[in-house]
């Protein structure tokens, strides 16, 4: 076996693989590139915001306890303030629907801010 051959081969195999990955990067950067400028992802002048609504009556409704679960202190203020939030959202829909508030409870999400963090970091375009 010829070691001169031998060492040949893989430099030569190294140096293409090296090139294809170059070539690939170049074209996924190239197609990124065409993409944002066919997609229209330029920015924009920001639409003028809308006028404040005026505050809509709170609707009718049967006044309930919020429901708080086990160990958690909730104040009447903060179950107010999220029932006002939620019928001026709702009002804003224009369905004329009425809404009645029957539980509250945080909603735990599976990852933490750090983990959501590294997820938009290794997601986001080139």
């Amino acid at each position: 076996m010829d070691w001169t051959t031998a060492w040949g081969t893989v430099f030569t195999g190294l140096v293409v693989v090296f090139i294809a990955l170059s070539l690939l990067i170049l074209l996924v950067w190239g197609m990124g590139k065409i993409m944002e400028s066919a997609g229209g992802n330029h920015k924009k002048a920001a639409p003028a915001p809308k006028p404040a609504p005026k505050a809509p009556a709170a609707p009718a409704a049967p006044k309930a306890a919020p429901v708080v679960s086990a160990g958690e202190n909730m104040d009447d203020e903060v179950a107010a303030a999220i029932t006002a939030a939620l019928a001026v959202i709702l009002a804003e829909e224009g369905s004329g629907k009425s809404y009645v508030v029957k539980s509250i409870r945080r909603v735990r999400s599976g990852s933490s801010a750090w983990g959501r963090a590294g997820l938009a970091e290794n997601v986001r375009p080139f």
